[in-house]
């Protein structure tokens, strides 16, 4: 009954995600940034985990380039489990499992990331998400100490979710429109 219910809730938020212009996903994305860099979480962080985006997700990219050098910016490489390695340029990038670009060179962090910015497919006002169906943030986030921020467009915020016991909850979860805590 759950697995049908994010099954359905997946298609539909997917569906109207990949539908949206360039202009929106660019002009959303800016506005996420702008709460996020203030986010007193975020401003003190020295190393920070993103994800590369994918299609129609929040863009990344420049939240990326946009950070000073002092700071530790690392991003997934998906095996058989997600394992952050240090971003030192876009240019070392190539595909990677999912579709999704990947380094090349794979540089240990030279520390736990303070912060994961957490793509999602949906996400609820009970703080869980909802990703692709495959489990491998729910599992990273498990063993990860670090301040979960989700990002995504205000559409994807649901009142509720289906959830299962190995769902893992976001500390915050970053809109165009809102910040969402508990």
């Amino acid at each position: 009954m759950i697995a049908e219910a994010k099954a359905e809730l997946r298609k539909k938020m997917l569906t109207q995600r990949n539908s949206l212009d360039q202009d929106f996903v660019h002009e959303s994305s800016k506005s996420i940034a702008e709460k996020l860099f203030a986010e007193e979480h975020f401003k003190n962080a020295r190393t920070i985990a993103f994800y590369i985006p994918k299609g129609s997700e929040v863009d990344t990219r420049f939240m990326i380039d946009a950070l000073e050098e002092d700071r530790e910016i690392l991003v997934p490489i998906t095996k058989d489990e997600i394992e952050m390695v240090q971003l030192k340029s876009f240019d070392n990038l190539g595909p990677g499992r999912f579709g999704v670009p990947e380094p090349r060179e794979k540089i240990p962090p030279s520390s736990f990331s303070d912060v994961v910015i957490v793509p999602g497919v949906a996400f609820g006002l009970c703080m869980h998400r909802l990703g692709y169906g495959l489990g491998y943030y729910d599992r990273f986030l498990s063993r990860s100490p670090a301040f979960r921020i989700g990002i995504c467009y205000d559409f994807q915020v649901e009142e509720k979710l289906p959830t299962h016991e190995n769902d893992q909850r976001m500390d915050m979860i970053i809109t165009e429109k809102r910040i969402i805590k508990l």
